[in-house]
């Protein structure tokens, strides 16, 4: 098997090293094994690469025990990007025809439906507007919603809309998929179940709609880091992406909330995609602290050393115990902490913490606590 330099790179130096970055590893802490630490993932990877372990099924669905979350990275002296190593993993038995059960079909459903959800209800609108009210298609600022917003907190679209409206003073366009077409996601799915071909096909078409866009404002933090060069999974591109994250905190000086939210038990859970990719953790605080009445708690494990929710990147549908698991370990800091619910930066860590839970009040994303503070 032929890798890039820097791959192989990776993979050679985790063979040899005597797994100092166990510890940091969500799979590897939820399922108590050595197969699905980073050093033995890509141990196995490397194995595969020389020829001593032949490819199968079982050594496919092995690659998919990381959910992209990069905290091994923050504790690697060599700056290895196991996530990035992995999906090549995946690419490669895939086009070997070595694709785990839990991940069949998700390819081919993303092709037919441009989602990762099989179900996609329509989009509702907001304080009796409609879409078409709330949204102008011929804005040149175009907003793309999360995709675990949009099928699971389909009204916050609408919201969101309104709420960009009042930050940037003018309506915005929306890009989702309605009605059964258009595209809705940004394509890390498919990269992540390492149909690489199809994800670049999958951007080509995005970049097509969006031709006439001048800033591309996005809640998915995937989508933000695929395009920014300064992150570890940028691709270049010419279409300016900024986070929903980035575009509020810039223009806090402008508006202020009308009814702060109470911070009384609300800690911070810094997300991985939205923390170790984009380096937000500032302006997540920013508008924490913009958002609510008191003082919001931090995490001993915290920014850079924060663990992951357990739900990126097919995780829980290869390992859904294991990725609940996760969720409720960081439920259980957060009661030992003295907390009682979290703010996330991620719609995905949101719905981690909330299938872990008994409650949906459990955990809220930024967009979320920004929208109660502004009464949208």
């Amino acid at each position: 098997m032929e890798c890039s330099r820097e791959i192989d790179r990776a993979t050679a130096y985790c063979t040899y090293c005597p797994k100092m970055c166990r510890f940091s590893c969500p799979a590897a802490e939820a399922e108590k094994r050595e197969t699905v630490t980073p050093w033995g993932m890509m141990r196995l990877f490397e194995m595969v690469k020389e020829g001593a372990v032949d490819p199968s099924d079982e050594v496919a669905e092995t690659f998919y025990h990381c959910m992209g979350c990069r905290r091994c990275q923050e504790w690697c002296h060599h700056d290895n990007d196991v996530p990035e190593a992995l999906w090549e993993a995946r690419a490669q038995m895939r086009q070997l025809g070595h694709v785990p059960d839990a991940i069949e079909g998700v390819v081919e459903d993303f092709e037919e439906g441009g989602m990762p959800f099989d179900d996609w209800p329509e989009l509702e609108g907001v304080h009796g507007d409609d879409l078409d009210e709330i949204f102008d298609p011929d804005s040149s600022i175009v907003y793309v919603p999360d995709c675990e917003t949009r099928c699971q907190a389909r009204d916050t679209v609408a919201r969101a809309g309104r709420l960009l409206e009042l930050f940037h003073g003018n309506p915005v366009a929306l890009l989702t998929r309605r009605n059964g077409e258009g595209v809705g996601c940004c394509g890390f799915p498919l990269l992540s179940a390492g149909d690489a071909p199809g994800y670049e096909r999958h951007r080509a078409r995005l970049a097509d709609r969006l031709e006439d866009a001048d800033m591309v404002v996005v809640e998915c933090a995937s989508m933000a880091a695929l395009y920014r060069d300064d992150s570890s999974w940028g691709r270049s591109g010419d279409l300016e992406v900024i986070h929903l994250i980035e575009f509020l905190a810039d223009r806090l000086p402008f508006v202020q909330p009308r009814e702060p939210v109470s911070a009384d038990g609300l800690m911070i859970h810094d997300s991985c995609m939205v923390g170790r990719q984009l380096e937000l953790y500032d302006e997540v605080r920013a508008l924490a602290d913009a958002c609510c009445e008191g003082d919001i708690g931090e995490f001993q494990f915290a920014r850079e050393e924060a663990p992951c929710c357990g739900g990126p990147a097919h995780y829980p549908l290869v390992a859904p115990e294991a990725s609940e698991r996760c969720a409720d370990t960081r439920l259980e800091q957060m009661e030992r902490e003295g907390g009682d619910r979290l703010l996330c930066g991620s719609a995905t860590c949101e719905q981690a913490f909330q299938r872990a839970s008994d409650t949906d009040e459990i955990a809220l994303n930024v967009l979320e606590l920004v929208c109660r503070a502004f009464e949208i």
